[in-house]
């Protein structure tokens, strides 16, 4: 069994950091690169990443914009997945205005003060530390522009999907997270015939802020048979 980590929009995975740190050492962990994969599209993708997994029993720990990609993933023929954790993730349009993400100027990504403000508001629920934010401003800093350009874009281009998965599933639903509408968890949620949701206190970088919630709920996925 091998746990599989996909990033936030920022594709680098650095945000894991407390994560890994957290998660028990006898566990098989991969953090996902997504500026390494070739494919652009949130089904093209998933079918490139479950290649590289085919035989591998999998868990899939899905944050932010990588939800979609984790249901995708559970669609591909022979995928061997055998439980999904979303991380105030999400399937669908998550809030009017990353409908517009595609148009958005990678100026908003800058560490300005204003951006930091709204990072820590949005991120953080208002508790960021200094510290924390400025990973978030470094992972930004250091993903490929063009390849953020096109999550933007895919982002903005997501429909509600139709087809349900019976997958076991986890969606861990911070209290704050002024990202994900309860429209898009509706989505999610729906999304899956085997679906638990567990509140959290935070807000949208959950992961960050409750890495040992996390990780215990991580590793009840990982031991169901």
């Amino acid at each position: 069994m091998k746990i599989i980590l996909l990033p936030g929009l920022d594709g680098t995975g650095l945000h894991f950091k407390g994560l890994l740190e957290a998660l028990p050492d006898d566990l098989e962990v991969d953090v996902i690169c997504l500026n390494d994969l070739s494919a652009r599209t949130y089904s093209e993708q998933a079918i490139e990443l479950a290649a590289q997994y085919v035989g591998t029993d999998v868990v899939l720990v899905a944050e932010s914009y990588s939800g979609r990609l984790a249901y995708e993933w559970c669609g591909v023929s022979n995928a061997a997945v055998r439980g999904v954790v979303f991380l105030a993730s999400f399937v669908s349009a998550p809030s009017l205005i990353l409908r517009l993400a595609g148009y958005l100027p990678l100026l908003l990504l800058k560490p300005y003060r204003l951006n930091r403000y709204l990072v820590n508001r949005v991120g953080f629920a208002g508790a960021g530390a200094p510290e924390r934010i400025d990973q978030v401003f470094e992972s930004l800093r250091c993903t490929d522009k063009h390849k953020l350009k096109q999550r933007l874009k895919n982002i903005s281009q997501l429909n509600t999907p139709s087809k349900r998965h019976n997958t076991p599933s986890v969606y861990i639903r911070p209290n704050h997270d002024y990202l994900v509408a309860n429209k898009a968890l509706v989505a999610v949620t729906s999304a899956f015939n085997d679906m638990t949701l567990v509140r959290a206190s935070g807000g949208h970088f959950i992961a960050q802020s409750s890495p040992y919630l996390c990780s215990k709920i991580i590793q009840k996925m990982a031991a169901k048979d």
